[in-house]
């Protein structure tokens, strides 16, 4: 049996003030049709605030959500498998 000698503290404190920089702003979405008709969702991309190329993403995306047709009119998309090809090792 261990003894646990954290100190516990007040989470209303201000020292304790919740960290929220790690949450996104917003969230490109990408949706495949699904066989019934709808769709399902395939993922997301969170945007966040902290990062100027997002921030300026966000802007223009809440001043009009529609925009995000132009969006995908110039996505390039790429598949890249996970498995390691043969030969990419190191040379030793």
């Amino acid at each position: 049996m261990a003894f646990n000698t954290a100190v516990v503290t007040s989470s209303t404190s201000p020292t304790n003030a919740q960290n929220d920089s790690w949450k996104a702003q917003g969230f490109l979405n990408f949706y495949l049709p699904s066989q019934d008709g709808k769709r399902k969702k395939l993922g997301a991309i969170g945007l966040k605030l902290a990062k100027p190329n997002e921030k300026a993403l966000l802007e223009w995306l809440n001043e009009d959500p529609s925009r995000a047709q132009v969006i995908l009119s110039k996505l390039v998309i790429e598949y890249q498998s996970a498995q390691p090809a043969d030969g990419t090792g190191f040379a030793l």
